[in-house]
């Protein structure tokens, strides 16, 4: 990039006369503040030793600027607004930062850095995603993107409605995961993704999290940034790779298996504690007050109230609960989506145990359906109180489970769902690191059609209630003679 230009540490508050040479290296969607109505865009810029600094444009500058200051791009600039951080961003904003306005000068420079912008990624590789898992760490992903699901509508439990919209990458092992884009990335990154999504685009994305949603994805945070299809040279290797296989991304495409609702294939790679110090025992839970949580216990589960309903019907779309009868098309007023398909899902309140002692706990989808040993459909269609001989009711042996605590209505205390179930005896320790090697998991288990895989490690997560509504009789006689 040049060495006559300033570097921005020569550039501090009260210095005159400067330009720095720089590439944007990351621009966020525009934010409102927090206390007090005005907007704001963040971009980060990078000179040609590396270092960076935090750019801000407000207000109507985020208008005129929409144009220039293009990611990836190398301008000159000065004359900006330079300032000291407030205390409380400097940690992550840095100790100085830039405002710029219409008396800023910036000057496009046709050079391209991406060799020197990309060296300041630490990629982290699918199979690597599960050391990640809830623990909110920054990662950097790129994948080719070959599908989109609808938008949809969720609702926090406070009440706010959000817009989100999953993508489906591929890496070059044809491994695939989701990548949920949450609020203005649906609306800028999506729907340009959207329009296409024939091209099978190439993803960059920086400051994402791992999340146990859906057995294993990834999500946005509010300061993720992305490149799509980038002037890199690893991006124009992915395509190079991806046109070669063509033929086998186009059958994955066609046959859409990453969209069941069975887990990921990355799931089966969790590194599943073995040592017992590992494990968080029971007691140390009990009216636990702090949501959000995630634990690893090993124990045994157990049903203790027989007469519960171990289905709901649910939207096809995002897993809400839904009073029309099973198939039925409709619209959601959850998602909003307008073709929902109404299908069941199973559910159970079960006790989970260990020596120190027991919590309540509710599995939903395949968690649920591997303790019961069961399938939603089957549990729709049994019309009398479960046995043992219909139905698993307790487990014999222990078995490890990852927990989530979850906020609950009317209470301070916690409760609890189950993510995962796994087997130990289908996995073996590894002495040295005292987790589980994940190519030691079991084969899995068919309890479904034979079309359906099924993972030792079953996962599902909504906050579904249970369903009262009675299915349509001619749809369950339809269903038996079909079993």
């Amino acid at each position: 990039m040049g060495d006559k230009f300033q570097l921005i540490h020569d550039v501090s508050p009260g210095t005159t006369g400067w330009t720095v040479k720089v590439v944007v290296a990351e621009k966020f969607s525009p934010k409102v503040a927090q206390r007090s109505p005005t907007k704001y865009q963040n971009l980060t810029l990078m000179d040609s030793e590396g270092s960076t600094v935090q750019a801000t444009l407000y207000g109507q500058n985020i208008t005129a600027f929409q144009d220039e200051l293009l990611l990836g791009k190398t301008y000159l600039i000065s004359n900006a607004l330079v300032k000291e951080t407030n205390a409380e961003y400097k940690a992550k904003s840095g100790e100085i930062q830039w405002t710029i306005s219409g008396r800023t000068r910036i000057r496009r420079v046709e050079e391209n850095n991406s060799n020197l912008l990309i060296s300041t990624y630490s990629f982290t590789d699918f199979e690597d995603l599960p050391k990640y898992m809830d623990s909110n760490l920054d990662i950097s992903v790129i994948g080719m993107i070959i599908d989109i699901k609808p938008r949809r509508i969720i609702q926090t439990r406070f009440g706010k409605e959000c817009q989100v919209q999953d993508l489906v990458l591929v890496n070059k092992r044809f491994d695939t995961v989701l990548l949920t884009m949450w609020e203005t990335f649906v609306d800028n990154e999506c729907k340009y993704i959207c329009q296409n999504l024939r091209k099978k685009l190439i993803l960059i994305g920086k400051h994402l999290k791992v999340t146990s949603f859906n057995g294993l994805s990834i999500s946005t945070k509010a300061d993720s940034s992305f490149f799509i299809d980038g002037e890199f040279e690893l991006v124009e290797e992915f395509k190079s790779w991806g046109h070669t296989n063509s033929e086998i991304i186009d059958n994955m495409i066609s046959e859409k298996h990453y969209l069941t609702s069975t887990p990921s294939k990355l799931s089966s790679k969790l590194s599943v504690p073995t040592a017992e110090k590992d494990f968080t025992e029971i007691k140390n839970i009990q009216g636990l007050k702090t949501a959000k949580q995630f634990f690893w216990i090993k124990g045994k589960a157990s049903v203790k109230v027989l007469n519960q309903t171990y289905w709901y019907m649910s939207c096809n779309n995002c897993n809400k609960i839904s009073s029309e009868n099973y198939g039925d098309i409709y619209p959601c007023v959850f998602c909003k989506c307008t073709d929902a398909k109404a299908i069941p899902r199973a559910k159970v309140y079960m006790q989970l145990m260990d020596p120190t002692g027991y919590i309540n706990a509710t599995a939903i989808g395949n968690p649920a359906e591997y303790f019961l040993q069961s399938n939603a459909e089957i549990l729709m269609n049994q019309t009398l109180i479960p046995t043992a001989a219909s139905m698993r009711l307790s487990m014999d042996e222990d078995e490890i489970f990852y927990v989530k605590a979850i906020t609950q209505e009317l209470s301070t205390d916690c409760k609890f769902e189950i993510l995962f179930i796994v087997n130990p005896s289908q996995i073996a320790g590894d002495k040295n690191t005292g987790k589980a090697p994940v190519e030691h998991i079991g084969e899995p288990i068919k309890f479904l059609e034979p079309t359906t895989k099924r993972s030792l490690f079953h996962s599902d997560t909504d906050d579904a209630q249970s369903s009262k509504k009675k299915r349509d009789k001619s749809t369950i006689e339809i269903t038996k003679k079909n079993q």
